[in-house]
């Protein structure tokens, strides 16, 4: 199912407090319309098959506890944008594609981070060290 599907669908929906599409078979890019779901609390995108980077928008999200893209067809590098969801209690992103080298994105905002998993996301460099002090932090 391509994602413009998605997107007439969402259209007009922003107040959304869920949005859970894991394991289909969505393809093409995230739509912009999403931009607008200010009021999301959680999104999942696992196991599908989109295309194109992680959007910039997500910073609109505010709101949002958990954010799940594992295994989405979609290309790094994590913007940088990540570091405005100061709320986020589950952070997981996984199985990037995209350019190799790509930095370590700047999570010391996220005071209330739980969970965090950035796997096969091709990070590199140094590990931040406010990440030994975030004693929220539980699962790394």
């Amino acid at each position: 199912m391509e994602a413009k599907c998605l997107k007439i669908n969402l259209l007009f929906c922003f107040s959304i407090i869920y949005r859970g599409i894991s394991s289909n078979y969505f393809s093409g890019e995230l739509p912009a319309t999403l931009a607008k779901l200010t009021t999301l609390l959680e999104f999942r995108i696992e196991d599908n098959q989109f295309s194109g980077k992680i959007p910039d928008y997500i910073q609109n999200w505010t709101s949002i506890t958990k954010l799940m893209i594992q295994g989405s067809g979609l290309k790094g590098p994590i913007p940088s944008e990540i570091s405005r969801l100061r709320n986020l209690t589950d952070l997981r992103i996984s199985d990037l594609e995209g350019p190799e080298d790509a930095p370590m994105p700047q999570l010391n905002s996220m005071t209330k981070l739980h969970t965090l998993v950035l796997r096969n996301c091709n990070i590199s460099g140094k590990l931040h060290d406010y990440l030994g002090t975030m004693t929220s932090l539980k699962h790394l």
